[in-house]
């Protein structure tokens, strides 16, 4: 696994990555080079820095079903928002501790049944990480202080930290706008529907979109919201979200936004 960073909320969570390299693998001096290989190659191909994921932040689904993330959302619920397909998906990146390395990657070394303890095993970050009461992958912000990570908590503007309705449209609206974004542009959409359109030109085209998407979503939170997380800003933020958006992303947020209200 390896951690990331939601860019709507700033909560940090884990990411399952996948298997990790059996250990036995590193005997002997030829056995522990060709292992780390092994660990190197998995770090590389899985844990891209520069990419945005979609995923589903517990604090922000907390927050689009209008409940306490604190009281109202643990494993259970989240599990089930999960199978039931009722999850948003938020933007995230990958968390580094050293802008020259790759995102640090953590093998789950706990006994079978046992609670988790997830432990380096590849690049650099904290030796262990120490995860809240969730029960959900969601890290125990602070105790990434001694790190380098701003481990203040989300300050929401009153009109969202007051109204837990206005909160769930804010964060479906934001969702919607990043989904669309990581799709790229509608004729692309159209394009890989085509009959003539090869699996090459297809892997291109989202490839392409994701970068694009990315570097978007990136900025929106570097320089329309000053670094600080979206919802911190989200007026403004909501503002350059339709002011760069096509009809159809527009139309999506718009969507996002009755969604919550049925």
């Amino acid at each position: 696994a390896t951690l990331y960073r939601c860019a709507l909320c700033d909560s940090y969570a884990l990411l399952t990555l996948g298997l990790l390299p059996d250990r036995k693998l590193a005997r002997g001096i030829k056995g522990k080079k060709a292992y780390e290989d092994l660990l190197e190659d998995f770090q590389e191909r899985l844990a891209p820095v520069h990419k945005t994921f979609l995923l589903a932040c517990v604090t922000c689904n907390a927050f689009a079903s209008a409940s306490d993330p604190e009281k109202g959302f643990d494993q259970v619920k989240q599990g089930e928002y999960l199978r039931d397909g009722l999850a948003v998906l938020t933007p995230c990146d990958l968390v580094v501790f050293d802008d020259q390395e790759l995102p640090p990657v953590y093998r789950d070394e706990a006994s079978e049944g046992g609670k988790p303890k997830w432990r380096l095993a590849q690049g650099v970050g904290p030796a262990g990480l120490e995860l809240d009461r969730t029960r959900t992958g969601r890290l125990f912000k602070p105790s990434l202080r001694p790190f380098g990570i701003d481990v203040n908590p989300l300050n929401l503007p009153g009109y969202l930290a007051n109204d837990r309705d206005a909160l769930a449209v804010a964060v479906r609206e934001a969702c919607a706008f990043a989904e669309a974004t990581m799709e790229g542009q509608p004729e692309n959409a159209d394009l890989v529907n085509e009959p003539e359109f090869d699996e090459t030109r297809i892997t291109e085209t989202q490839n392409r979109n994701e970068r694009s998407g990315s570097k978007t979503l990136r900025a929106w939170r570097d320089v329309t919201c000053g670094g600080r997380p979206v919802l911190e800003t989200w007026n403004e933020a909501r503002s350059a979200a339709i002011a760069m958006s096509p009809d159809t992303t527009k139309a999506r947020m718009e969507q996002a936004a009755k969604d919550k209200g049925e």
